[in-house]
């Protein structure tokens, strides 16, 4: 035992001088240095980054036909159309009670004319540069107050219209669809005391009633279209005029205008009639 203890002491020096001189060798030769290779490389692409906003996308709007609609309330009433007012008719003159009478057919009794005051004075010279034609001529050259009062002709012939007329209790009605070339239709209301009134026809066919139903005493009528609408919507007329005695009738009619008034000549009646503005308006027939 002793013998084998010895062998492993002296493998251990053996070992241990082997290692000493192992240091000896590495301290005296020194380490080759390992070569450092340089190789070239690109340079990284530095790109700046700038912060931006997004933008967000627009909304699309979309239209469609019930969003375009108004909404509905069944609930809700209709409202009823209400119809324009009636036009008032604008007459010529408003009736006085100072009027002087007249006789129907007889001489005019001629108020205050439309012109100037000179032109109703007895003596004026009121020769005219376009003569009076037809009937209506001989009818003017023979009474020269009449001449004075209503003026000169302001057409060298009279226009042909459509008419009609109706008696009242105290008076008579006159339609004629024109005064001219593109006037206005116009009824006249001849009073029994020698006046007139002329008014506006404004009698529409569908819209206005033919007749409102007024019960008039027995043996009279109530008036009825242009002339109905006129004759209610007119009251000194109504008033003063009265119910109709007959229907009306419809006639042929020749219209001549002059400065102060007109000459109507009504077919149906065989008369002609002066009518010469004033306040009030006269009239005469022949």
């Amino acid at each position: 035992m002793r013998r084998a203890h010895a062998v492993g002491l002296m493998g251990g020096l053996v070992v241990l001088g082997l290692l000493v001189a192992g240091c000896g060798s590495l301290r005296d030769t020194p380490p080759t240095p390992l070569p450092i290779y340089v190789t070239a490389t690109d340079l990284p692409l530095v790109i700046p980054i700038v912060a931006t906003e997004t933008p967000s996308p627009t909304p699309e709007i979309t239209l469609t036909a019930a969003a375009l609609l108004p909404t509905f309330d069944p609930s809700t009433p209709i409202p009823t159309p209400t119809r324009p007012a009636p036009i008032t008719m604008t007459p010529t003159f408003t009736p006085t009670t100072t009027n002087t009478p007249g006789t129907p057919g007889g001489p005019a009794v001629y108020g205050p004319v439309g012109g100037g005051v000179d032109a109703a004075l007895p003596g004026v010279d009121n020769s005219c540069g376009t003569a009076v034609p037809g009937v209506f001529g001989a009818i003017y050259q023979s009474d020269p107050g009449l001449q004075t009062a209503i003026g000169c002709p302001l057409a060298s012939a009279p226009t042909p219209v459509s008419g009609a007329h109706q008696p009242y209790q105290n008076g008579r009605m006159i339609w004629v669809s024109s005064l001219g070339a593109g006037t206005q239709a116009a009824i006249y209301a001849l009073l029994n005391d020698g006046t007139y009134q002329r008014l506006n026809d404004t009698f529409v066919e569908g819209v206005d009633p033919e007749s409102v139903g007024s019960v008039p005493p027995e043996g009279l009528l109530e008036p009825q279209r242009g002339f109905g609408k006129a004759w209610r919507e007119n009251p000194p007329v109504r008033d003063r005029i009265g119910w109709a005695t007959a229907p009306e009738s419809p006639t042929g009619a020749q219209v001549l205008r002059f400065e102060r008034g007109e000459m109507i000549a009504v077919d149906a009646l065989g008369q002609t009639f002066i009518f010469v503005a004033g306040a009030p308006g006269t009239w005469m027939a022949r």
